[in-house]
């Protein structure tokens, strides 16, 4: 009778470590293109059939069991990684030159993109275009992280009497038991996202009352992806920056007009969005 071959653990590290790399990767590509937290959780926004928070964990426990495989391939290779590094660090101090010029660019490549220069900031700020890309007046909360407050809290930020609230979620059939319940929980209990629970609290009559410049996600737009947000015409945004000492042009970030000027990016918005 044979008897079953070694589990050999040293392939085991190795091929888990490729694995985990793979997923590392995919996930951080999915994570570096995902909408902001506030529109993700309100629309359960989905890719792969995994929401954002599915794929955040996914990414933080891969990469922490990715580190406790690589310590461990670390470990099974150690004589031959100390071969390798020894006669690389010796080749590499015969080629001073090459040694001096990897290194200066190692540096130079963390300062410049601490320093957010060019090309590097360039990568970031792609990022940013291709998450507010997903922002539009219909996904925004009415306030960030909207789902996390009670309905009665939620009713108080829109200016929607509770009761009304109450009554609107009964007669579309998700009664509420408390008004203390959260936005998140009661959608959870219905399967329906955060986003169709505030609608439903809406009701057809129920207009909410409320600032649209309340929404997150201010500083990571220019001036003229605001005024698209809430539909306000861009000569008339310009003008209402102009009229509260704002000098501004349509490209300009929000986050740098704010800076300037010593304000927020909400409190950029606000004049932007006009009287409520």
């Amino acid at each position: 009778m044979t008897s079953p071959s070694k589990f050999h653990w040293k392939v085991f590290v190795s091929f888990y470590v490729v694995f985990s790399f793979v997923v590392l990767a995919l996930s951080g590509i999915v994570l570096y293109i995902a909408p902001p937290g506030r529109i993700a959780n309100w629309s359960i926004w989905r890719l792969a059939l995994l929401s954002k928070a599915q794929w955040q964990a996914m990414h933080t426990i891969v990469a922490t069991l990715f580190l406790v495989a690589a310590s461990f391939h670390i470990y099974f290779n150690w004589r031959v990684l100390m071969a390798y590094l020894r006669s690389k660090l010796h080749e590499g101090l015969r080629m001073k030159r090459e040694l001096l010029a990897a290194s200066a660019v190692a540096v130079l490549i963390l300062v410049f993109t601490l320093l957010s220069v060019p090309p590097f900031s360039s990568v970031m700020a792609l990022g940013e275009d291709i998450k507010n890309s997903w922002s539009s007046t219909a996904s925004e909360p009415p306030v960030p992280h909207a789902e996390l407050l009670t309905i009665e809290k939620l009713a108080e930020t829109v200016k929607i009497p509770v009761d009304a609230a109450m009554a609107n979620l009964a007669r579309q059939g998700i009664p509420a038991d408390s008004p203390q319940v959260t936005v998140q929980q009661l959608a959870t209990r219905y399967a329906l996202t955060p986003q169709q629970i505030y609608q439903h609290i809406q009701g057809e009559n129920a207009k909410p009352v409320i600032n649209p410049a309340a929404g997150g996600g201010w500083g990571r737009i220019n001036v003229q992806q605001a005024c698209e947000r809430y539909g306000v015409p861009l000569d008339i945004g310009l003008q209402r920056l102009q009229a509260a000492g704002i000098n501004a042009t349509a490209t300009m970030m929000i986050k740098d007009l704010a800076t300037a000027q010593g304000k927020t990016p909400i409190d950029i918005a606000n004049v932007i969005a006009g009287p409520q």
